[in-house]
C-alpha cells in the first residue's frame, strides 16, 4: 500500500464516534476536568480550553456556569495591561 492507494469504504470513519468510541466525550470531559483541577501546572490558554470542554459537555448546569466563569476571569485577566511606569 502506498501513499496512491485508495481507501477501503469499509475503513472509513465519517464521525467521530466510529473513529474514537462512543465513550469520547466522557474521555475529553474527564481530562478537562483534571486540566482544571490541575491548574497551577498548566498554561491559561489551556485551562481556557478545558473549561469551554467542560461548559459544552458537562451534564451539570452549575459546572458549566463556573466553567463559563472561570474561562472569562482567565480571558480578562490576560487582557490587562500593567500598570504603573511608562512602556
Amino acid at each position: 500500500m502506498n501513499a496512491m492507494t485508495p481507501i477501503p469504504v469499509g475503513d472509513r470513519c465519517d464521525s467521530p464516534q466510529a473513529q474514537w468510541g462512543a465513550d469520547w466525550p466522557a474521555q475529553r470531559l474527564a481530562e478537562a476536568r483534571g486540566i482544571v483541577a490541575d491548574f497551577i501546572h498548566h498554561p491559561d490558554s489551556l485551562i481556557i480550553l478545558a473549561c469551554r470542554a467542560i461548559a459544552e459537555h458537562s451534564p451539570d448546569p452549575q459546572e458549566r456556569r463556573e466553567a463559563l466563569a472561570l474561562a472569562g476571569l482567565l480571558i480578562a485577566v490576560s487582557q490587562r495591561k500593567p500598570k504603573g511606569g511608562s512602556a
